[in-house]
């Protein structure tokens, strides 16, 4: 399969099972990072409005690099490394709160999974599992901004979501709502188009699998 196929198609499969214990292991990799770009902005004194952009803007980037990654002799190892990262920063926190928590044992076997298909001969399944923990980035970024958009104003209508479309609890796009006089829901056309141009033009010229 193309690489660029590929990338759709897991893409579409992480937005419909976004909030399911299969996708939690990428779930956990795109909050990981959304909250390490909370911590950068954090401190800066800059206003509420600005930092969600940095934060959208930081994540597009990592999610550029990684796509640019998959065009290289490491591709296969992306998968392992966010993997192992996720792990880390999961044991930490386990340790710290004294819990075990329903995605441990997830992101354990997302771990497990990675490392055994390095050493596989088959490319393929590393290839997806790579391109999974990728795509997660993008899946967060539309929950983030136009679904948690569509949520709110769906909610002042006393309407829901369909229940495979989990709204997020807090969103980065909440900062940006009325700035500059502009409503949220055309902010989330913000990491909207931060999660899908990257795909658009990079996740084609991979290698196929």
């Amino acid at each position: 399969m193309k690489s660029q196929n590929r990338a759709w198609l897991i893409f579409s499969i992480l937005l419909l099972s976004w909030g399911t214990l299969p996708a939690s292991p990428f779930a956990y990799l795109a909050d990981m990072l959304a909250e390490w770009g909370g911590f950068l902005v954090g401190p800066s004194a800059m206003p509420g409005p600005w930092q969600a952009v940095l934060v959208y803007v930081l994540l597009g980037l990592v999610l550029l690099t990684l796509l640019l990654l998959g065009r290289s002799r490491n591709r296969l190892y992306i998968a392992g490394i966010c993997a192992l990262a996720e792990m880390v920063h999961h044991l930490i926190y386990c340790i710290r709160t004294e819990r075990v928590y329903p995605v441990s044992l997830a992101i354990a076997i997302g771990l497990a999974l990675a490392l055994l298909f390095l050493l596989i001969k088959p490319k393929s399944p590393g290839l997806w599992l790579s391109d999974a923990f990728i795509l997660a980035i993008p899946v967060w970024l539309v929950y983030d901004g136009p679904v948690f958009a569509l949520g709110r104003l769906l909610s002042r209508q006393g309407k829901l979501l369909p229940p495979f479309l989990p709204l997020p609890e807090n969103a980065w796009l909440e900062k940006l709502d009325g700035t500059w006089g502009v409503p949220m829901s055309v902010w989330a056309l913000l990491p909207l188009l931060l999660a899908v141009l990257p795909l658009v033009f990079f996740a084609g010229n991979r290698q196929k699998g």
